[in-house]
């Protein structure tokens, strides 16, 4: 006796065309990327309109202030971007304000960059005429007094000019290092 079996093609070609269609859309399926493993986009966390920093010294005397229209704060790098700020020590002996459009500090809050026509004024030692500082970039430590800058930047002291590529000023040691096609005119005082 022969036993038979009668197969039922339709449904089984109906289950293959399903298998090879569900294969095909998981393959073309857009899938969602993920931008940022750390969780976070670079929105800011916090905004500040009008912002006024006063800093002090470990005796309480006030050592710096930074102020600005607005300040941003992103979580995802910790960084500080300022619009319009201007920085000023308050040190009686060595004053300095430095303005510009734009600013950085930095996550550790060590350090200030001031982007786009930083222009800074120091008032003059004794009788000396204030000295003006002008350029597109300025990277500030406000506790070491330090300020250096790779771009040009031009000084100013009455009718004396001097121009440099680069240059680092160390207001506690009372140095200034200038590189990269100086160029001076000094005016004679009497």
């Amino acid at each position: 006796m022969t036993l038979g079996y009668h197969v039922h093609w339709p449904p089984l070609a109906l289950a293959l065309i399903l298998t090879v269609l569900g294969y095909w859309l998981n393959q073309v399926a857009v899938r969602p990327q993920i931008a940022d493993d750390a969780g976070f986009a670079h929105e800011p966390d916090y905004i500040v309109e009008h912002f006024n920093a006063l800093s002090f010294d470990a005796r309480g005397l006030p050592l710096h202030r930074l102020e600005a229209e607005r300040m941003v704060h992103y979580m995802d790098d910790d960084t500080t971007v300022l619009d319009r700020p201007v920085f000023t020590s308050l040190d009686p002996l060595l004053p300095v304000e430095v303005k510009s459009q734009r600013a950085q500090i930095s996550a550790d809050g060590r350090q200030v960059y001031f982007l786009q026509k930083v222009h800074v004024v120091r008032l003059g030692f004794e009788d000396q005429m204030p000295i003006t500082l002008d350029t597109e970039y300025l990277q500030v430590t406000p506790d070491e007094r330090i300020m250096r800058g790779n771009q040009l930047v031009t000084f100013r002291q009455g009718a004396s000019v001097i121009t440099a590529n680069q240059f680092m000023a160390d207001d506690n040691n009372r140095l200034m290092t200038l590189s990269g096609g100086v160029k001076a005119v000094i005016e004679r005082t009497p």
